[in-house]
Order: structure tokens, then sequence, then C-alpha cells
């Protein structure tokens, strides 16, 4: 009698284990499940947000910017942020002004203005742009982005299409 209660013992715990077992792999395949539906619902939401940004009219453009004209300083320039993106505005030895990013067209890197050069520097490939953002050398495949530029009133505009 003793023999037959271990073997019910035995059997009990093991067919507890195995079910105990089940459970738990059940629950976190659920859970890998919600988790990768969740990731699923992110992507596809971030992906149509996308299309409808590129696709939607002025979805894409960035409001203007004023920066008072006497900020540009004496050696004839000024950086701001326009969009999260770094900028410049630069005067001209005849006093016209034009704007640029500071934003490598090779990799994204910030690019910095040389005024005693007269150039732009990435230090990133040294690569090296003139003062009108085209490619002097390196391996950037096109000039720096031209920001369109207005002046009214004491203020430049940057950004008006």
């Amino acid at each position: 009698m003793n023999l037959r209660i271990k073997e019910d013992l035995m059997t009990s715990t093991s067919a507890g284990a195995s079910s105990k077992e089940v459970s738990f792999i059940t629950s976190r395949r659920g859970l890998l499940k919600g988790l990768g539906g969740f990731m699923a619902a992110v992507g596809l939401g971030s992906l149509f947000y996308g299309l409808y940004r590129f696709l939607a009219p002025g979805g894409g453009s960035l409001p203007s910017l004023e920066i008072p004209l006497n900020k540009i300083n004496a050696e004839g320039f000024y950086t701001f942020q326009h969009g999260g993106l770094p900028g410049i505005v630069m005067q001209d030895e005849d006093g016209s002004l034009q704007a640029f990013s500071l934003v490598c067209t090779h990799l994204a890197c910030t690019v910095a203005w040389k005024p005693e050069k007269k150039e732009f520097y990435c230090p990133c490939h040294d690569a090296i742009f003139d003062a009108q953002g085209r490619v002097l050398s390196g391996p950037p495949p096109s000039p720096l982005e031209r920001w369109n530029i207005q002046v009214k009133n004491d203020k430049v505009l940057i950004g008006i299409v």
C-alpha cells in the first residue's frame, strides 16, 4: 500500500507540473503575440503618418522664421535653428543675404562656417563647400541646401516660398 501512495503522489506531482508549464507557455506566448501586435500597429501607424505628411499639401514645409536684421554680426553671418535644423544667414560683400542649411549632404553632419577662409567645413570627412554652398572637395554628392529668404521691415524671413 505504501508503494501505491508513492506512485499516486508522483503521478499527481508530474501532472501538476505539466499543467503549470503549459499555462506558463500559453501566457508567455500570449504576451509575445500581444507585444508583436502592438509593435506592428505602431510601425504601420508611423508608416501611414509618414506617407500622409509626405503626400499632404504643405505637409513637409516649415513655417517661416523671422530674424531681426541687426542680429547679423559684424562678420556678416548669423547661425540659427529652423525646424530642428541648424542654418546660417550670410551677408555678401554687395549686401545681399543668403541662407543655407548647415547639414552636410553626405552623412548629415553639421558643417561649420569658416569666415576667415570664406568656406564651410564638414569635419566628418574633411569636406569643403564654398561661400555659395557648392562642393569644393570631399565626398558630398550635392551642394548645401539653400533656403529662400526675404527682407521686410528690418526682419529677415527665412522659408518664404
